[in-house]
């Protein structure tokens, strides 16, 4: 009986193929971790800048949130996060007296993110004229 020896091109062509297609779908995998990763980083980022708008609003007085400022209402980070912008708005809640919705956009190229909540000021005491 003869020992083999070396590879048939039968045998090359087929090991070729198989490091072909682990090699597409390794690369595959490597490339959605990647976006995933990158989706992850932006809404950390986006999530936290919406946040410290919203605190800066919970900061202003009754007055000032029935008329923004035009610097409040809307505006551009500064950088590294200059590709952020927000717009900022806020609405008295008819039947509830103090309490006013209030929606942060930041908006990028790519997306927007609102986050929405409610603040509460007390209403201004009405005086009777003496």
């Amino acid at each position: 009986m003869r020992a083999r020896r070396g590879i048939t091109l039968f045998e090359a062509v087929a090991a070729l193929a198989i490091i072909g297609v682990t090699s597409v779908s390794a690369l595959a995998a490597v490339g959605a971790e990647m976006k995933t990763a990158e989706r992850a980083r932006r809404a950390l980022e986006v999530e936290a800048l919406a946040t410290q708008r919203l605190d800066f609003l919970a900061l202003m007085t009754d007055r000032e949130l029935l008329d923004l400022p035009d610097s409040v209402s809307k505006g551009q980070f500064d950088k590294p996060l200059d590709g952020y912008k927000w717009t900022t708005t806020s609405a008295v809640r008819s039947e509830i007296g103090g309490v006013y919705d209030v929606t942060v956009t930041v908006t990028w190229p790519e997306g927007a993110y609102a986050l929405h909540s409610a603040l509460y000021r007390r209403p201004p005491n009405a005086t009777r004229g003496r």
